[in-house]
């Protein structure tokens, strides 16, 4: 099978170059097939022009899955009622997913993907999502690949007036994960959040693009990230909080908190606030570095290693955003993959 160069997580406007944060580059497989439709899902064909959704990831990886022959299919969805997607790689794969709330419904989405340690290939998942009038999407998701397997996990979102989409992601395990979301508020008092929980150790890399677009009057955002990096990790985080013109009122945050635990790793954060309107109010923060040795002395005092007390630092890290998941058979769910997780070590 061949494959393909494309650029994904372009900053938009690009900064200095030398910093190597203005975007990425990943080597996808052509004709990789779909992996999520031999779920059981109850799916039927979305047209793609009804979902020419901008994403975090950008257009050259929409482009390429187009080319590719990978087709947008709408997932169907019970109420409220939780629709939940688990897929254990065992090769290349590419799959768009279509989730649409009408107007006033609620609809609860989890997605965890995984794969063995001896696979090796690249996988691709995107997920469109559409809130109309007062509606509601409450997405989990878990990406815990196994070591010989990359994911690209690439979101794109658009709410209308009133509705609000809430989305929770778990990074841990793999080798390479690149992710991305952008968000479109269209609809006046619209609102989204992501809350990102991320482990990355041994070499792992993890690089990401979110984005948030004000287009309406009092429309919110909210972009949290907690983790923790050691032993020769990289991540790059950019986060894009864009008031456009006409969006007054409007209040977007972004926050980062991630330890560093030790002199090996490497943590690039760019976060970006673009303004064309003036009564708004954006901000954004970080706090990065190592843990306070008073702490680990703290949990060593009471018989705990120092190896330990990391893993329990990383799993806080992972349960801070687990947390913020509102449904609680997925809430649930993602917490017992991470007390597995840390079970098994």
């Amino acid at each position: 099978m061949t494959a393909e160069k494309i650029k994904i997580n372009s900053l938009v406007p690009p900064t200095w170059n030398r910093l190597k944060v203005n975007d990425t580059t990943v080597e996808l497989p052509t004709g990789a097939g779909a992996g999520m439709t031999d779920q059981g899902l109850a799916t039927s064909e979305a047209n793609a022009a009804d979902w020419n959704i901008e994403t975090g990831c950008g257009a050259e990886l929409s482009a390429f899955l187009a080319k590719n022959g990978t087709k947008p299919v709408l997932v169907a969805n019970d109420g409220d009622k939780l629709v939940s997607i688990k897929k254990t790689y065992t090769g290349n794969a590419s799959d768009i997913l279509c989730f649409e709330a009408k107007e006033g419904q609620t609809v609860n989405i989890l997605t965890d993907v995984t794969s063995g340690d001896s696979t090796e290939g690249t996988a691709v998942l995107q997920v469109l999502l559409k809130a109309e009038k007062g509606a509601k999407i409450n997405l989990a998701q878990v990406v815990r690949p196994g070591k010989g397997m990359k994911v690209v996990n690439d979101i794109g979102s658009v709410a209308a007036e009133g509705a609000q989409i809430n989305i929770v992601q778990v990074f841990t395990d793999g080798s390479d994960i690149s992710a991305g979301s952008r968000a479109a508020l269209e609809g006046v008092d619209s609102a989204t959040e992501n809350h990102i929980g991320l482990v990355r150790t041994n070499g792992q890399t993890l690089d990401m693009n979110y984005v948030v677009k004000h287009l309406a009057k009092t429309t919110k955002a909210d972009i949290n990230v907690t983790g923790a990096l050691s032993k020769n990790a990289k991540k790059t985080f950019r986060g894009t909080i864009d008031f456009v013109k006409g969006c007054t009122g409007s209040d977007g945050k972004e926050n980062e908190s991630m330890l560093l635990l030790d002199d090996t790793i490497v943590n690039k954060t760019v976060p970006l606030i673009l303004c064309t309107e003036e009564t708004v109010a954006g901000s954004h923060g970080a706090t990065i570095g190592k843990p306070a040795e008073d702490i680990l002395f703290y949990m060593m005092s009471r018989g705990i290693s120092r190896e330990r007390a990391i893993e329990i630092l990383e799993r806080a890290a992972l349960e801070a955003a687990a947390n913020k998941i509102e449904n609680t058979e997925a809430k649930e769910y993602v917490l017992g993959v991470i007390a597995g997780k840390y079970a098994d070590e």
